[in-house]
C-alpha cells in the first residue's frame, strides 16, 4: 500500500508542477490577481474595453471599479478611498477622463505627453443632489524597458509604465506594470509628491478565472 501511494504521489506531482499560467484569451472570462496591500481585483474585457475592480474583498463602503483601455488609460472611475460609511457623502465619487490624442500601444522607450480633463461627480445624499466638478492637468507617459518577473508560479514579461500629474495643485505619479503578451497593465504604485504619500501595491497573484 505504502509503495502505490508514493507511485500515485509521484504521477500527480508534474500536474501540481505546471502552473495555469494567463493568457490573453482569459480576459474574456476575467483574469483575478492580489495586491500586497491584501485586497483581490478582477480584470475583465467588457464591450471593448478593460473593466477593473481593485477590490473585489471589500473592507466597509471601500470601492475602486475603473473602466479602461489596456488597464493603464482609465475612462472613468468609481472610487471610495474608505472603509467607512459616511452619511452625505465622504471622499471620491465617479470620475471620467478625457485624454488629447490616440492612447499609443506601449513601447519600451517610448514617452507620450498628453492633456487630461476630468471630471468628478459627486453626491452628498442632499436634496440638491450631485455635485460636478472639472479640472485638467499634463500627463506625461514613460514607458519602461520590458523584463520578467513570476506570479503564481509563471514567468511573465513585463513593463513598467510610470505616468506623472501636473497641475498647479497636482504633483503625482502612478506606475503600472504592463504585461505585453497579455495586453493589459494593473496599478502597483500611486505617489503624491506634495503630501509625500507613497503607496507601493505590488502585484502578488495573477490566475485566471475558473
Amino acid at each position: 500500500m505504502r509503495i502505490t501511494a508514493i507511485t500515485l504521489l509521484l504521477a500527480a506531482l508534474p500536474a501540481i508542477a505546471s502552473a495555469r499560467c494567463v493568457t490573453a484569451e482569459d480576459l474574456a472570462q476575467g483574469i483575478t490577481f492580489k495586491r500586497e496591500d491584501g485586497r483581490t481585483g478582477l480584470i475583465q474585457a467588457k464591450d471593448g474595453a478593460l473593466v477593473v475592480n481593485y477590490a473585489t474583498n471589500p473592507k466597509g463602503a471601500w470601492q475602486d471599479l475603473r473602466v479602461t483601455e489596456r488597464g493603464i488609460y482609465e475612462i472613468s472611475r468609481a472610487s471610495t478611498p474608505t472603509e467607512d460609511y459616511i452619511v452625505g457623502g465622504g471622499p471620491g465619487g465617479y470620475f471620467t477622463y478625457k485624454r488629447s490624442g490616440t492612447p499609443p500601444e506601449p513601447m519600451p522607450g517610448k514617452i507620450w505627453k498628453t492633456k487630461v480633463s476630468q471630471k468628478l461627480a459627486t453626491d452628498d445624499g442632499t436634496e440638491f443632489g450631485s455635485k460636478v466638478a472639472r479640472s485638467s492637468y499634463q500627463a506625461t507617459y514613460s514607458f519602461l524597458p520590458v523584463a520578467e518577473a513570476k506570479l503564481s508560479g509563471c514567468t511573465y514579461r513585463i513593463q513598467p509604465v510610470e505616468v506623472q500629474y501636473k497641475a498647479s495643485d497636482t504633483d503625482n505619479m502612478q506606475r503600472f506594470i504592463y504585461f505585453p503578451d497579455l495586453g493589459f497593465g494593473l496599478e502597483t504604485r500611486t505617489v503624491n509628491h506634495k503630501n509625500g504619500e507613497d503607496v507601493q501595491l505590488g502585484l502578488t497573484a495573477l490566475k485566471a478565472m475558473q
